[in-house]
C-alpha cells in the first residue's frame, strides 16, 4: 500500500490488438503504472481517511508500519511531536507545499492516529509508477517546425520521473552544455539523479530529443523529439526499478515550484500515477499540482494505461478490440479538474485520420468525482526515443532496443534509441507542443494553454463513428491549430464534471465555476466547441446506440457504488505508461 512508482509498461498495441511487442512495459512498479492493492471498500465521501488508509484500519492483515501523508494546522508543535513518539510515529518527510507531513505509523496505533484531532485528513502513501516515432508527424509538430521554426528554444520543461541519464540528443552543442539545466533526487538515500529505469530519459526524448543520434550521413530515419531546443530540468522521484512514493512525488513538485524561476520552469510533465483513493480535493497529488499550477506551470499528466476491461481479448464482443473497456479508470492526479489529462493514440494505417485509442489507454469519468477525462489525446503507441542503456527496462525489455540497422546504414556502433507505448509516451507529447506555443508566445498562462489545446484539438470518434468524450476527450492534439488560436481563458479552464438526469441522460455540468453557460471566460459559449458536435447535444452526452459506460459506471457496481473498480488482469494500475 504504501510506495508509489513510475507507471508500469503498457502492452504495446498491435495492428489486430492480439500481439504485444517491445513497446509495451513489463509489470514493473514505476510511475507510468501503479500497481497497488485494490481494497473492496470506497470512500462515501470527503471523510478523514482516503479508501486505502481506511482499508488498512478496518483489515486484520495490516501488520507492520503503514506510510500515511496527513494534512495538519501548522507546524507540528512540541507536545504534538511528542504525541506521535508515544505511538511510535515517525515523520519521514515534511511536505509543506499541501500543508502535510508523511508519517510512518504502526498499524495497531492507525486509527488512534486518525483521531487525533489536529489531524485533518489522512491518506496512504500511494506507490506511483511510471505510464508508458509517430510522435512527430501526427501530432503535426512537424508542420509547427516548417512553418514557422519553433523549437521550445529557452522554455523549460520539468520531468518528474525515474530520472534523465547524458544521451547525446539532449545536448546543445552550440553552446557545449547539457540542455538538461539541473538534476535532483528525491529517491531515499539516492543523491544521484541519473535514471536507472529508463523510463524519465525517454519521456525527456519525446520531449525535447535533438535527434543527434540519428541525424547526418548514412541515417534513413531522424527521430526528433516535438520541442528539440527546450531545457530541461530533472527531477526524480523514482528508484531504480521505477518505484516510488506520493510523498516523493509532492516533494519533487514542491522543488519545482520553489526553483520555477531559476529555470523558467513553465511545464510540469508527470507521466506517472496511483489509484484514485479519494476525492481529488484531498488526494495529496492532487493538491500539489494545483500549487504548481496556481504557480502559473502549465501540468501535463498521463490518463494510465488502465483501460482495458479484460487482460485478453474476448471473442463474444468486439468493443475496444476485443478487450471491453474499462470506464473510469483515470489514475491520480489526471483526475485533477486543473490539470490537462492525456490519453494515448496509435498508429494504424500509416497516417493521422486513420489513428485510433490505444486499447489500453485510460478512460473517464473520474472515480469517485465524475470530472469528464481525459481532456486530450496525443500519440503514445511505439514511440521511439532516448535509450538507457543497461536500464531496468532494457533488461527486462532487451528487444524494445531499436536496431542500428533499421535507422543507419552503417553497421558500426550502437543504437541509442528504444521503443516504448503508454500513455506515458503520449504526455510529454503534449508537454513540448506546449513549450512551442510558449516559444511563441511566452506571456500564455496555463488556462489559456489547457482552453487552446482542447479547442483546438481535431474531434475524434470511434471507426464507426460513434462518439465518446470519456476515450477521445476534446479529440486528438493538433499542435498547429493550437499554435494558431487567439482564444484567451478568462477563468480556470477546469474540466467539468458530469452528473446524470431523472431520465438517465448524461450531462455536462456547465454551471458553477463556469457561470451561466460561459466556458473559461466569455470566449465560448456552445460546449460542442470542445468535445464537438457529434458528441453532444447541447450539454448531453450522446452515445448513439451504446449504452453509455453501462453498469461499470452508473449502475450498482459504480464508482458512485460500494465497490472499486478492478482492472484488467487485477489490481494494476497504469498511470502514464
Amino acid at each position: 500500500m504504501n510506495n508509489v512508482g513510475m507507471d508500469k509498461p503498457s502492452r504495446e498495441d498491435s495492428r489486430d490488438g492480439r500481439k504485444h511487442g517491445c513497446s509495451t512495459w513489463p509489470r514493473l512498479i514505476a510511475l507510468a503504472l501503479l500497481s497497488v492493492t485494490v481494497p473492496s471498500v470506497v470512500l462515501a465521501g470527503p471523510g478523514k481517511t482516503d479508501v486505502f488508509v481506511k482499508s488498512a484500519m478496518t483489515s486484520r492483515a495490516t501488520k507492520g508500519p503503514v506510510n500515511v501523508i496527513a494534512k495538519i494546522d501548522g507546524p507540528l508543535t512540541t507536545a504534538q511531536k511528542h504525541k506521535l513518539a508515544a505511538m511510535g510515529a515517525t515523520v519521514y518527510r515534511d511536505l509543506k507545499v499541501i500543508g502535510s507531513v508523511a508519517v510512518r505509523v504502526p498499524a495497531k496505533k492507525l486509527s488512534a492516529f486518525v483521531a487525533l484531532p489536529w489531524v485533518k485528513h489522512v491518506s496512504s502513501d500511494e506507490r506511483v509508477v511510471k505510464n508508458d516515432e509517430f510522435t512527430f508527424e501526427h501530432s503535426l509538430a512537424n508542420v509547427v517546425y516548417s512553418q514557422y521554426q519553433y523549437t521550445g528554444k529557452n522554455v523549460t520543461i520539468a520531468v518528474v520521473d525515474s530520472g534523465i541519464s547524458n544521451h547525446p540528443d539532449l545536448f546543445n552543442s552550440q553552446a557545449n552544455a547539457s540542455r538538461v539545466l539541473a538534476g535532483v533526487s528525491f529517491v531515499p538515500n539516492v543523491t544521484d539523479p541519473t535514471d536507472q529505469a529508463g523510463h524519465g530519459t525517454h519521456v525527456a526524448g519525446i520531449i525535447a530529443g535533438n535527434a543527434a543520434s540519428s541525424s547526418g550521413v548514412g541515417f534513413i530515419r531522424t527521430f526528433y523529439g516535438i520541442a528539440r531546443n527546450a531545457n530541461l530540468v530533472n527531477v526524480r522521484v523514482l528508484d531504480s526499478q521505477g518505484g516510488g512514493t506520493v510523498s516523493g512525488v509532492v516533494a519533487g513538485i514542491d522543488w519545482v515550484i520553489s526553483h520555477k524561476d531559476q529555470y523558467n520552469v513553465r511545464i510540469l510533465n508527470l507521466s506517472l500515477g496511483h489509484a484514485v483513493g479519494e476525492n481529488y480535493t484531498t488526494d495529496p497529488l492532487c493538491q500539489a499540482v494545483e500549487r504548481a499550477w496556481s504557480a502559473g506551470i502549465f501540468v501535463v499528466c498521463s490518463a494510465g494505461n488502465a483501460g482495458r476491461k479484460n487482460p485478453q481479448i474476448q471473442i463474444s464482443t468486439t468493443d475496444n478490440e476485443g478487450y471491453g473497456t474499462q470506464y473510469g479508470s483515470i489514475s491520480s492526479p489526471g483526475n485533477d479538474p486543473y490539470v490537462i489529462t492525456v490519453g494515448a493514440m496509435k498508429k494504424m494505417a500509416g497516417s493521422r485520420d486513420t489513428d485510433r485509442v490505444a486499447t489500453y489507454s485510460s478512460r473517464g469519468p473520474t472515480r469517485l468525482d465524475f470530472v469528464l477525462k481525459p481532456d486530450i489525446m496525443a500519440p503514445g503507441n511505439k514511440v521511439v526515443s532516448l535509450r538507457t542503456p543497461g536500464s531496468y527496462l532494457e533488461v527486462q525489455n532487451p528487444s524494445c532496443v531499436l536496431p542500428l540497422q533499421q535507422y543507419c546504414l552503417s553497421p558500426m556502433g550502437t543504437s541509442k534509441y528504444f521503443t516504448l507505448s503508454g500513455t506515458s509516451m503520449a504526455t510529454p507529447v503534449v508537454s513540448g507542443a506546449a513549450a512551442l506555443m510558449l516559444e511563441a508566445d511566452p506571456t500564455l498562462t496555463p488556462d489559456t494553454l489547457k482552453a487552446r489545446m482542447m479547442l483546438s484539438a481535431d474531434k475524434w470518434a470511434a471507426p464507426n463513428g460513434d462518439p465518446d468524450v470519456a476515450t477521445y476527450g476534446s479529440g486528438y492534439l493538433n499542435v498547429s491549430a493550437a499554435l494558431s488560436s487567439t482564444y484567451s481563458a478568462e477563468q480556470a479552464a477546469m474540466s467539468p464534471k458530469l452528473t446524470r438526469d431523472p431520465m438517465g441522460n448524461i450531462i455536462i455540468d456547465a454551471s458553477g465555476a463556469w457561470g451561466e453557460r460561459a466556458l473559461w471566460g466569455t470566449g465560448v459559449s456552445d460546449l460542442r466547441a470542445v468535445w464537438g458536435s457529434t458528441a453532444l447535444s447541447t450539454s448531453t452526452v450522446v452515445a448513439q446506440n451504446r449504452a453509455l459506460w453501462g453498469d461499470s459506471v452508473w449502475g450498482d457496481r459504480a464508482l458512485w457504488g460500494e465497490n472499486f473498480m478492478t482492472p484488467p488482469g487485477g489490481p494494476i494500475m497504469r498511470v502514464g505508461d
